[in-house]
């Protein structure tokens, strides 16, 4: 197991989804992160590679679906 944090981009081409749709998933609490960092404007979010992991497993498997509006 890596300790390596992954970027935005690299969560988003690992789920083939946009990063514009990572950030609404951070947002609303579909995917975890890690805010390294938060400001006003931006925040610098990484994400450990075990959890995006456990995430598509879990959503493969039929696991916990994501929260809808």
């Amino acid at each position: 197991m890596s300790d390596a944090l992954l970027s935005i981009e690299d969560v988003a081409r690992r789920l083939g989804i946009r990063p514009s749709t990572v950030r609404s998933g951070v947002k609303r609490r579909v995917i975890p992160a890690v805010v390294l960092w938060a400001g006003r404007r931006r925040s610098l979010v990484r994400f450990e590679a075990e959890a995006i992991e456990k995430l598509i497993r879990e959503r493969r498997s039929g696991g916990p679906a994501s929260t809808q509006s």
